[in-house]
């Protein structure tokens, strides 16, 4: 028998749009909707839709859609300003509302269909509904049902997140705007867009260090009470974004600053009760809405109550869809969260790499589709590492060439290309041949052999090939050192352990096996930071060495972001073990991600320098 008795525990977005598909659907059912504050009262400015969303408002309730398209702003473009430039990127679709009006559009569309509204009614626990049919918890992050219940439903919450705070303002943007702006304190970045013709979203955030430099620590103490808002970071935020606010004010309501909570949950259901919305899941505002998720959560639990045959199995069939979109949104919004927090890293980029790695910094989007989107912006990027690459070579026409292929200045040594070989002694010459532009001689087993005058010829023979010789060897073997040394091995990589101290030492690469956990937990962070520490005492880079299980694509994904920590942190050259297979050519912009592909997304991005070979790539 379907349900027929409703309680829902929150008049957000999702449990206001969920009481109004329940009524379409089963018009005899009761259905109430409890909310603790003023049918007047939010928080927050506009929220955004993707055409995607909004293509499924239409499909389950087409009335409330045209409701809805009729108070927004729709715009397809976004815009980065950094380093005094502006880079816009087209091909997407947004709509925008204000959040105030989509609360009373959704009231009103419940009350209509008979739905019964309660405002200012705080219900702490879902259990007072024990005789419903359904409780629906929908009352946000912080949702009371859902922390008494924390351990049935398997919560986790992660307050870990970069610093923000939420403003509206006058000024005008007819796009989503991203500025980035240097401060005496430290950085800043906002998040701008329309929602309303006179009206747009203003969304700052910045480091730790920044934020307590500012006195933000202090105001935000200061304005800890519901409904009060960080004056002091409202004016002084007016001053800093003075330029990009064309002197246009900020408005407030509740802004103060919070770090970012993202919400799992194991289970989304518990004997009549049922989570919804922020309630069951938060991702990073950087990559969509909540409110986005929380209406779609909506549109699956109602169309599962009407179809499934009891409300265990609705249940069921609605977390069994909306659980890999809801996960597949929270992965996309992880890096993407990780890239705010830590965007002042990259602030010396020029505006091109800068552009590129921050369209890449979710991997949702291939570089065929990057190049669909935004042919002239890749074009762009390509053109900018080609000329920093060979600065005295005209630029060719046609397609690019793969970043892959171009030179790269290391230490006074120019590389013919960015490809490295690690090669055993006696086929040193072999690999040169093949067309790499280092070549590491594997001397990490038992040393070098053979006598010095041959090894001078054999390096002299590498180098009429077009390549730079480099020698692999083992920690504290000062008589290797010296050997490639005098037969004019100018490049050194020492394998060392991450307890190893500080090296120092000319023309020295480290090596170091990649930790095969996420660089974002304690342990990655750890070795981020000795990476560091072998750099500022005088290492040239660093390689980071994979075994042959980790040469996968989930494995060189998870090197790759080491990579891009240590380069953003040391400013050194960075290499990177990478399986064989890939080619030497164009990337492919037309079908999906190949090796090759990937490999100059990393380096166009700035993430590394140099793929290591591990055997020789098929030139």
């Amino acid at each position: 028998m379907r349900p027929q008795t409703f309680a829902v525990i929150g008049g957000g977005p999702a449990g206001l749009f969920l009481a109004r598909l329940v009524k379409l659907r089963a018009p005899q059912a009761s259905v109430t909707v409890y909310e603790r504050n003023a049918a007047d009262a939010t928080f927050g400015f506009g929220v955004v839709f993707s055409d995607r969303t909004m293509a499924a408002f239409e499909r389950a309730d087409p009335q409330t859609c045209r409701r809805l398209r009729e108070a927004s702003a729709q715009w397809t473009d976004m815009e980065l300003r950094h380093q005094g430039r502006c880079l816009r990127y087209g091909g997407y679709g947004f709509t925008a509302i204000s959040r105030r009006t989509l609360l009373r559009i959704l009231q009103e569309q419940a009350t209509e269909v008979g739905a019964q509204l309660y405002f200012r009614h705080e219900i702490p626990l879902a259990d007072a509904f024990h005789d419903a049919d359904v409780v629906a918890v929908a009352d946000g992050a912080n949702s009371a049902t859902r922390r008494a219940y924390a351990e049935v439903f398997g919560t986790t919450v992660d307050a870990s997140g970069p610093k923000y705070i939420w403003f509206g303002t006058p000024a005008r943007f007819d796009r989503v705007t991203f500025p980035f702006v240097q401060t005496r304190f430290g950085p800043f970045a906002a998040h701008a867009y329309p929602y309303e013709p006179e009206t747009s979203t203003f969304i700052v955030e910045t480091d730790n260090a920044t934020w307590r430099a500012a006195g933000m620590d202090v105001s935000t103490d200061a304005a800890g009470a519901p409904g009060v808002s960080d004056i002091h970071s409202k004016e002084l935020l007016e001053e800093i974004f003075k330029e990009h606010l064309d002197g246009h004010p900020l408005l407030v309501n509740n802004s103060k600053w919070a770090s970012f909570q993202v919400v799992r949950n194991d289970n989304w259901s518990h004997r009549n009760m049922v989570l919804l919305g922020d309630t069951a899941h938060t991702a990073h505002f950087s990559v969509g809405s909540g409110t986005k998720m929380a209406m779609e959560d909506a549109i699956a639990l109602a169309e599962a109550l009407d179809t499934e045959g009891t409300t265990a199995d609705a249940f069921r069939a609605y977390e069994a869809k909306r659980r890999p979109e809801v996960q597949r949104t929270q992965n996309w919004a992880a890096p993407s969260m990780r890239w705010w927090g830590t965007f002042a890293r990259r602030l010396h980029m020029e505006p091109e790499q800068f552009g590129f790695h921050f369209l890449t910094r979710t991997g949702a989007i291939s570089y065929a589709g990057l190049k669909r989107r935004h042919a002239s912006r890749i074009d762009e990027v390509e053109s900018w590492f080609a000329r920093r690459s060979t600065p005295d070579v005209p630029p060719e026409s046609g397609a690019a060439r793969s970043a892959v292929s171009l030179p790269l200045t290391v230490d006074g040594t120019i590389l013919a290309n960015r490809i490295a070989t690690v090669t055993p002694p006696d086929a040193v010459e072999s690999s040169a041949q093949a067309g790499g532009g280092l070549v590491i001689v594997d001397w990490s087993a038992g040393g070098p052999d053979g006598s010095q005058d041959a090894w001078r010829a054999r390096i002299e023979r590498v180098r009429w090939n077009g390549a730079e010789p480099m020698a692999l060897l083992r920690a504290q073997d000062a008589d290797g050192e010296a050997f490639a040394r005098a037969v004019g091995i100018r490049m050194i990589e020492r394998v060392l352990p991450t307890t190893a101290a500080p090296q120092d030492g000319m023309s020295v690469v480290v090596g170091v096996g990649c930790p095969p956990v996420p660089a974002w937990t304690s342990e990655g962070e750890d070795f981020v930071q000795w990476c560091s520490e072998q750099t500022r005492a005088g290492a040239i880079g660093v390689h980071l060495r994979l075994p042959r299980e980790e040469l996968t694509e989930q494995g060189w994904g998870r090197a790759l972001a080491y990579a891009d920590l240590v380069r953003e942190s040391s400013r050194k050259i960075v290499l990177l073990d990478a399986p064989d297979g890939w080619a030497l050519a164009a990337p492919d912009s037309h079908r999906g991600e190949s090796w090759g592909t990937r490999i100059h997304t990393a380096l166009l991005s700035g993430r590394l320098d140099i793929v290591v070979a591990r055997p020789l790539a098929r030139l």
